[in-house]
């Protein structure tokens, strides 16, 4: 076996050829390849940390969420005590005024009464004066005669 030109020539455009394959195909190639790997990692930290930050702020707007609910249950039930209280103060200023109405019905009804008893001892009288005439027969002193009806009438009242 002999080694021959033709071989050792072929030997070394092998090898010019692997050098310049390996300088121009396979590092360009190894770099590309490495730019792109890099990029994905890049890539699918990014989408990691969009995860936890999409999880994060589901959980704030979820807390967010029960926090509003519990404020809104409080003022619900400031504004039911409110309404309570408001309820109460009406049917408070109600009863005044109605006992106020009763009141008022009252002392009128005894204004009233006394004006019909006066009314009715005036009446009395001038039927007893106007007996009286015709059973003497002669006009009686009115004044007197008033007077002493009055008294008459204010007895028998006073007594019933």
């Amino acid at each position: 076996m002999s080694i021959d030109l033709t071989l050792v020539g072929q030997f070394i455009v092998f090898i010019t050829m692997l050098l310049l394959l390996k300088k121009m195909l396979y590092v360009p190639l190894n770099d590309a390849m490495e730019a792109r790997t890099k990029k994905i990692e890049d890539g699918l930290a990014a989408a990691d940390a969009g995860l936890e930050a999409k999880a994060k702020a589901d959980a704030d707007a979820a807390a967010q969420i029960d926090e509003a609910k519990a404020k809104a249950q409080e003022i619900l039930a400031a504004a039911d005590k409110r309404a309570a209280e408001v309820k109460e103060e009406a049917v408070q200023k109600a009863r005044l005024e109605a006992e106020g109405i009763v009141d008022a019905g009252k002392e009128e009804l005894a204004a009233e009464v006394n004006r019909a008893q006066q009314a009715l001892r005036e009446e009395v009288a001038d039927i007893a004066i106007l007996a009286a005439e015709r059973i003497v027969g002669e006009e009686l002193d009115a004044k007197k005669h008033t007077k002493l009806i009055d008294s008459v009438v204010e007895q028998g009242f006073n007594a019933a």
